[in-house]
């Protein structure tokens, strides 16, 4: 009797919106994030203000759709988007004081562009993404509708490419992973694949690795997306 053939390995996932469009996305990044370096800190900070603006008056449909897309409680939701409205007016304060917030070490500078892989969450998702605008990078998020909701209002405010929002499954996560400067999977959860890691170390890219517990606060999160901080001065 003949041995049973193997079964023919499986063929590499594609990405749920072609790679070309994300290639083109991260290009776009590379332009948005040099642009909102140059851009003065004070103007970045009224931008941020204004995306909360944005964010309010979009809540009843940001508090939906978080509802939905995380199957969460409407309470949970609802505190979930005004956390991350309250955390634009934070960073939109924050902008021209990131020296006072984070001490940074001579020579020291943000990442031009942040790959953000959020899991499926607003909350850490946004945090982190204010938090680049805010030090003057610009951030490509894997994620829902939410997501999407957060890149135009940044993008009316800062220009193409401050921030894009692409779909979360793995063969786009890994892409971004292989297309940024700094890797940003610090609640990632399962999203954080083996593909994506090593697209991350074929490239160089710099990956913060998934956490445990909540996100911590605003220094603590904002420091390692940073070269040779220092949080004591």
């Amino acid at each position: 009797m003949e041995p049973a053939a193997e079964p023919a390995a499986e063929p590499a996932a594609e990405p749920a919106v072609g790679e070309d469009v994300v290639r083109k996305v991260l290009t776009a990044a590379a332009g948005g994030g040099a642009a909102v370096a140059a851009t003065a800190p004070l103007r970045r900070g009224r931008a941020l203000l204004s995306v909360a603006v944005d964010l309010e008056a979009r809540r009843a449909e940001l508090v939906e759709l978080v509802r939905r897309t995380e199957g969460c409680r409407l309470s949970e939701a609802l505190a979930a988007v005004d956390h991350c409205i309250d955390t634009a007016v934070r960073w939109a304060g924050w902008a021209d004081k990131l020296d006072l917030l984070v001490p940074r070490l001579p020579g020291s500078v943000p990442p031009v562009v942040v790959g953000v892989l959020g899991a499926g969450r607003l909350l850490p998702t946004v945090r982190t993404a204010l938090a680049v605008l805010a030090a003057g990078g610009s951030c490509v998020l894997t994620g829902g509708a939410t997501l999407e909701r957060l890149a135009d209002a940044v993008v009316a405010e800062l220009g193409d490419g401050a921030a894009a929002a692409l779909p979360q499954e793995p063969a786009t996560a890994a892409l971004v992973a292989g297309g940024v400067e700094v890797l940003d999977a610090r609640w990632a959860g399962e999203a954080f694949t083996a593909a994506v890691r090593r697209a991350a170390a074929a490239a160089g890219t710099r990956v913060l690795p998934p956490r445990e517990g909540p996100a911590p606060d605003d220094a603590r999160l904002l420091a390692p997306l940073f070269h040779e901080v220092s949080l004591t001065g």
